[in-house]
């Protein structure tokens, strides 16, 4: 069976596909032991030194799970808290947190766009369902 996307499902997948782009390409870094000196610096100064590899590898499989659409629902809820670490981050270090708010929005507009009928409450096919048997009873 042939399966048709439309296009506001395409538009969320797209910005899925940007967000996630961007998380592989600063996670990788950070998993794999070259991240940039300033972000080792910072990330030293708030504690969190022994743990750079471990968030690197959180944000590789957070965005690697946004990408597949099977485990996208896990994986934007897996992004949302890597975005809310980094807003809280910069919020006590006092720098601005105007770009992770912006790729948190775009992860939940993306989500809203690629899956409505989870935000809406209940499937139109349920619902539809739900008329018809009302009818026929």
């Amino acid at each position: 069976m042939k399966r048709t996307f439309t296009w506001s499902q395409i538009a969320g997948t797209v910005l899925h596909v940007l967000v996630a782009g961007l998380m592989l390409f600063a996670c990788s870094g950070k998993a794999f032991g070259f991240a940039p000196p300033q972000v080792v610096a910072i990330l030293t100064e708030a504690g969190l030194g022994d743990h750079i590899r471990l968030i690197g590898a959180g944000g590789l499989i957070s965005a690697i799970l946004l990408l597949v659409p099977r485990t996208a629902p896990l994986g934007s809820l897996a992004v949302s808290a890597y975005w809310g670490g980094a807003i809280c981050l910069h919020m006590a270090r006092h720098e601005p947190y105007v770009l992770q708010s912006i790729l948190l929005l775009l992860t939940w507009t993306g989500d809203v766009l690629r899956r409505p009928e989870t935000y809406l409450g209940v499937p139109e096919a349920s619902i539809e369902r739900r008329e018809l048997s009302t009818v026929t009873t």
